[in-house]
């Protein structure tokens, strides 16, 4: 690499730049210069030190985890992805099935709505909704709908059959429970089958909020078999547990009427 310099008067020249020198003492020359990266001392390839290349990083380890950590996770790390898939796919599965069952709610709610406010065919649309519903709480309702249906139309023994699937199928504690049993009960009283209702009520006497109506109507059903003594005790008991007084603060007519009942059939016995 050369740079332009003003050579010193003394400086000797080349033959071939000496007649030049004479004739212009000041002119400017190209003198080579030197660079560091092309200075042959400044880089020994003889004399090269490798520098030892440090321990690669990988995700865990910018995680700060213990190394026994690291070292457990990368050698089950086949197990431990099988699991994570397989928590993933359980998940995606319970989440499509709950969305499945709150569609197929919703379309059974539908369904039933649209049997009940139905003019005409009520029966054929509720028969519908228990086919392709059969699961869900609609096509509940609507088995209870058709079984009030077959009673208004004369139907009982169709209707107790019903209502004997319903109770069957309900759990021992649902709340509709008390109230198929009222129904069965009712049922079996107006068809002549007073034994099988005075077990029903006696049944439905376990249900606190039914246990006066239920003694009232085991002392009328004893009653009616020729049972004084029991219907005195059934009367009794619904007696304790009624309030005896209305809201208005008037003696209770129904109440009245029992114990009227009750001083007849000690007069009688």
């Amino acid at each position: 690499m050369y740079r332009l310099d003003s050579l010193p008067a003394t400086a000797k020249l080349p033959e071939t730049c000496a007649g030049t020198r004479l004739a212009y003492p000041h002119i400017l020359f190209l003198k080579p210069e030197r660079h560091p990266m092309t200075d042959p001392n400044t880089f020994d390839p003889n004399n090269i030190k490798l520098q030892p290349l440090a321990a690669p990083s990988g995700l865990l380890e910018q995680f700060n985890l213990p190394p026994r950590a690291i070292a457990f996770i990368r050698r089950h790390q086949r197990s431990l992805w099988a699991a994570v898939m397989a928590a993933v796919a359980i998940s995606l599965s319970v989440a499509g099935y709950n969305a499945y069952v709150d569609s197929r709610e919703r379309r059974a709610v539908s369904a039933l709505d649209a049997a009940l406010i139905a003019p005409q065919d009520n029966k054929i649309l509720l028969e519908q909704v228990v086919k392709e519903f059969g699961s869900t709480k609609s096509a509940l309702w609507a088995r209870v709908e058709l079984a009030l249906l077959e009673e208004r139309a004369g139907q009982t023994a169709q209707a107790i059959g019903r209502l004997e699937e319903i109770r069957t199928s309900l759990a021992a504690t649902s709340p509709l429970q008390p109230l198929v049993i009222v129904k069965l009960a009712t049922l079996y009283e107006n068809d002549n089958k007073l034994e099988t209702a005075l077990a029903l009520y006696g049944e439905l006497s376990t249900w606190p909020p039914f246990a006066a109506d239920a003694y009232r109507a085991q002392g009328r059903v004893s009653e009616q078999l020729g049972k004084p003594d029991q219907a005195v005790a059934m009367y009794d008991k619904y007696l304790e547990s009624a309030t005896g007084q209305s809201l208005s603060g008037q003696g209770d007519p129904l109440r009245e009427m029992i114990q009227a009942r009750v001083n007849q059939l000690k007069k009688d016995s």
